[in-house]
């Protein structure tokens, strides 16, 4: 018994294997893309998290900062992370009165606290908050350089106006000087 042909001029068995032979390697491109960029993305969600972690104590580290910026990158479609990063946001934006100021960095470690626990359990992670806040290191030595770096920093201006002070009061003597070297030369008549 013959088979009758199915699609050009080909039987349905045949037209299957044909279906299989081109769609059976695109199929596995596609899924081996999709597979890629899912490990691409947690990969880099992952590093933010590091980075986040491994500054949470020096939010003025340029890796703490870039770390925040990305979170809305990499996290955009996690409602939580997303939710905990605007509040975050809205809290380290807001400048308190000086008598507020303690209150305010309350506030902000608590609310730091959430974005970085979010994280965590957007990419399947336990720490707990009360481990998020107390168990990160910061060495007394990286503290008092980098207070030390600061201090120099805030002394810049104050050297500068002094340098300028000095080179104002060595260019009126050399004025001074000159005018002088030449009021001695007229005097005796040179």
């Amino acid at each position: 018994m013959e088979s009758t042909p199915f699609l050009f001029g080909l039987k349905l068995s045949e037209f299957a294997t044909l279906i299989g032979i081109v769609i059976g390697p695109i199929a596995a491109v596609c899924i081996s893309l999709l597979i890629e960029r899912r490990r691409k993305l947690r990969d880099d969600q992952t590093q933010v998290l590091r980075a986040l972690l491994a500054t949470r104590a020096t939010p003025g580290d340029v890796s703490y900062i870039g770390a925040i910026n990305l979170v809305p990158v990499y996290f955009n479609r996690r409602e939580k992370v997303m939710k905990a990063w605007r509040d975050y946001m809205d809290v380290v934006r807001y400048k308190p009165q000086p008598e507020d100021e303690a209150n305010h960095l309350v506030r902000v470690s608590a609310k730091q606290t959430a974005l970085i626990f979010s994280i965590m359990q957007a990419l399947g992670l336990s720490l707990s908050e009360t481990e998020i806040q107390t168990e990160g290191y910061l060495s007394t030595a990286f503290v008092a350089r980098d207070t030390t770096y600061m201090r120099s920093l805030e002394a810049l201006p104050q050297m500068a106006e002094a340098a300028k002070r000095s080179a104002d009061a060595a260019e009126a003597i050399a004025r001074l000087a000159i005018a002088n070297a030449q009021g001695r030369q007229v005097a005796d008549g040179r």
